[in-house]
């Protein structure tokens, strides 16, 4: 049983390879960003973190800026944030393969993570465990590439009862942000400092939060748009909306461009997490129906599983036809 499994993630793994990144990109660019946020062709992008970040990847707002900002870069972008994920455990599945496995697999030349706000709620007792925690996942990214950004965590937002009052605990969170920069300035990684940005007036546009904790459609949007001014791209996220009762983005070139994104992220979220995992490669892989009733030696789930390669890449070939090259004027 324990072979089979081994035998099981091997093969998985090996299928992952191709359509995760698309057959042009490669990891060629292994330069550090040296102070400045750049998009080399090819690379791969992957976001790591929360709850925040797997949500992000719905509103497609951040990626759809990227890659107006960036439109002959041909960049593509991997979400393998996963809710409930903090510096101290990626919690997965029976068989599925580890973050630094993943982001092998992907090719990714770029990282940006965002952890700390969860880290936080253990208050100031925790933040040396926090710190030590987040030198070593640092360290696995590294090794597979310099060019890293840290995005802090938003600010705690006051909830409506029974809810807690998560914003009393933003002095600690701060603690927190701020030893994000430090290690950011001392490993050369590139740092999107949220929580200040936010602090000065989180409901100029409403609330930032559903919960206190979690991002709302608004609040995706407002995060979005000071990423993409932290990474050099102030004009083109002054120059998009979003309209505040749809989400859909202003001009229309860019919401055309959003839906691109959404159809390739929804297919690439049902190929990286698929529903049925454990009969794709976790503990229900040998059950009789893992297998193609014709021909009990075949493992049908595979199989299948590869067929969402060429969707993957015809939708990704399909966001950069669509990307509004004539919009972005002045958007660099």
């Amino acid at each position: 049983m324990i072979r089979t499994s081994i035998a099981c993630a091997v093969m998985l793994l090996a299928q992952m390879a191709l359509p995760a990144a698309g057959p042009e990109s490669t990891a060629r660019v292994s330069k550090p960003f040296a102070g400045k946020f750049t998009l080399e062709s090819g690379e791969v992008a992957a976001f790591i973190g929360g709850a925040n970040f797997v949500a992000a990847q719905f509103s497609g707002y951040m990626e759809t800026l990227l890659t107006a900002g960036f439109p002959d870069a041909g960049a593509r972008y991997r979400c393998l944030a996963w809710e409930g994920d903090t510096v101290f455990e990626q919690r997965r599945d029976l068989n599925f393969p580890p973050l630094r496995q993943q982001l092998a697999r992907v090719r990714a030349s770029i990282v940006v993570a965002q952890f700390g706000q969860s880290e936080a709620l253990a208050g100031a007792a925790g933040l040396e465990n926090f710190v030590m925690a987040y030198e070593k996942i640092l360290d696995d990214f590294a090794a597979l590439t310099p060019r890293i950004v840290l995005v802090s965590p938003v600010p705690f937002e006051k909830s409506e009862p029974p809810l807690p009052d998560l914003a009393v605990r933003n002095p600690e969170l701060r603690q927190y942000v701020t030893a994000i920069r430090e290690l950011a300035e001392r490993r050369g990684c590139l740092f999107v400092d949220l929580f200040t940005a936010l602090s000065r007036d989180p409901r100029r546009e409403g609330r930032l939060t559903s919960d206190g904790l979690h991002l709302s459609p608004q609040g995706e949007w407002i995060v979005a748009r000071e990423i993409a001014r932290a990474l050099g791209l102030k004009e083109l996220a002054q120059h998009v909306k979003a309209d505040a009762a749809t989400g859909a983005l202003q001009p229309a070139p860019f919401e055309s461009l959003r839906q691109s994104v959404l159809v390739k992220n929804r297919l690439w979220f049902h190929y990286w997490r698929p529903t049925n995992w454990a009969f794709l490669n976790g503990d229900r892989a040998n059950v009789p129906s893992s297998f193609d009733h014709r021909n009990p030696k075949v493992r049908w789930f595979p199989q299948e599983m590869e067929k969402y390669g060429p969707l993957i890449e015809s939708a990704e070939a399909n966001i950069y036809e669509t990307c509004p090259r004539r919009e972005r004027k002045g958007a660099k």
